[in-house]
């Protein structure tokens, strides 16, 4: 029996993934349960049994072809067999194939050549990529690009001033305890409003890391391992009143719970209030604060996260607060942070044998 693949030239793609450690520290072969193999079928590849020969194929795909395999037994090791049993997954990546990957590396000698050429035309750009590049200088600076924001933190006499800190220093990309973005209104795509979006937090797993980034920036070997069971309890804490996308669903009756900016800042002082205030949001009982809302799927999220916000010391959130500021920026602190960085989320989540070249990783930033 014969198969025909019709399309096959653009669209046959084979891909291989290293075995991967998830936050909880267990071990995951996606898909399968062995060195994975997965062929990716695209909405518009149409496959069809028929009689006949395969050499009507392009020779990109042939040559990935195991032919010693009956494409009824096993349609993957047939159709990929011969590229997978020769692939080897680079030590500084956790997957390759034969689409996507192929691309990517294309891509890269385009943006290496441009760079090499034209770093001093592409302006900001170009400034942005060597400063990337610049190690020494990201050395001699050590924490300085930091110093205002510790200073904000430290400085913040109760738990409202400083999540309010907290929520200016999420528009520099450092995560806070809430989220609000606005879209469409599901019953009128002529309106947008603000939706608030849940953020899930860490475990165990990030015990070494929070140490060694929190030593790295200027911490005790005995401050950062007072502070480590404090973040992870807060963190624990905080994803179990964190409810699951099924037990949303069921739990959600109207399609969502409308609050105004005023409304919410009187129920949700800390955890939501700060984020309005922080952002420049009218939070009086008039005008915006007033008649501009929020919609919520579930407040279950919101009531438990305040309280445990209140039932917090100052003294922890700030703890916590901090290690938020100095995990978001440690790949682009000190080499020693980026690497502190790949070693939990390169290394032993990924799998990746070798960390990724500065170059490497200072051209991904300019995507």
């Amino acid at each position: 029996m014969g198969i025909r693949l019709v399309a096959l030239n653009d669209l046959h793609a084979c891909v291989v993934f290293a075995p991967m450690v998830d936050i909880f520290g267990q071990l995951h072969f996606p898909f399968r349960s062995t060195m994975v193999k997965v062929l990716i079928s695209l909405s518009v590849l149409a496959a069809s049994a028929t009689a006949g020969s395969v050499t009507e194929l392009p020779e990109s795909v042939t040559k990935l072809i195991d032919y010693s395999i009956n494409p009824c037994d096993d349609f993957y090791q047939y159709a990929c067999g011969a590229w997978h049993n020769d692939a080897v997954i680079p030590p500084d990546r956790h997957k390759i194939d034969t689409s996507f990957y192929k691309i990517y590396i294309e891509n890269q000698a385009v943006l290496r050549k441009i760079f090499s050429d034209n770093t001093t035309k592409l302006g900001k750009f170009g400034e942005f990529y060597n400063s990337c590049l610049d190690t020494a200088t990201l050395s001699s600076l050590g924490l300085t690009p930091l110093e205002d924001s510790f200073k904000a933190i430290r400085s913040a006499s109760t738990k409202l001033d400083l999540l309010i800190v907290a929520a200016k220093l999420a528009k520099n990309g450092i995560p806070a305890f809430v989220d609000i973005n606005a879209r469409a209104v599901e019953n009128d795509w002529t309106k947008n409003t603000l939706f608030g979006i849940r953020w899930e937090y860490v475990e165990p797993v990030y015990k070494a890391y929070i140490a060694s980034v929190l030593q790295l920036a200027g911490y005790t070997a005995e401050q950062a391992e007072a502070a480590v069971p404090v973040l992870i309890r807060f963190e624990q804490t905080l994803a179990g009143v964190a409810l699951s996308r099924l037990e949303e669903m069921e739990a959600v009756v109207s399609p969502y719970t409308a609050l105004t900016y005023s409304q919410l800042d009187q129920k949700y002082p800390l955890l939501v209030g700060s984020w309005l205030k922080g952002n420049g949001f009218n939070v009086r009982d008039e005008g915006g604060g007033s008649n501009d809302w929020v919609g919520f799927k579930d407040l279950t999220y919101f009531d438990k996260t305040e309280e445990l916000l209140k039932d917090t010391t100052l003294d922890n959130l700030r703890t916590i607060v901090e290690y938020k500021l100095i995990h978001a920026s440690s790949t682009h602190l000190t080499p020693e942070f980026r690497t502190a960085n790949w070693n939990l989320f390169g290394k032993k989540i990924k799998g990746q044998k070798v960390e990724p070249s500065r170059e490497k990783f200072c051209m991904s930033q300019t995507r």
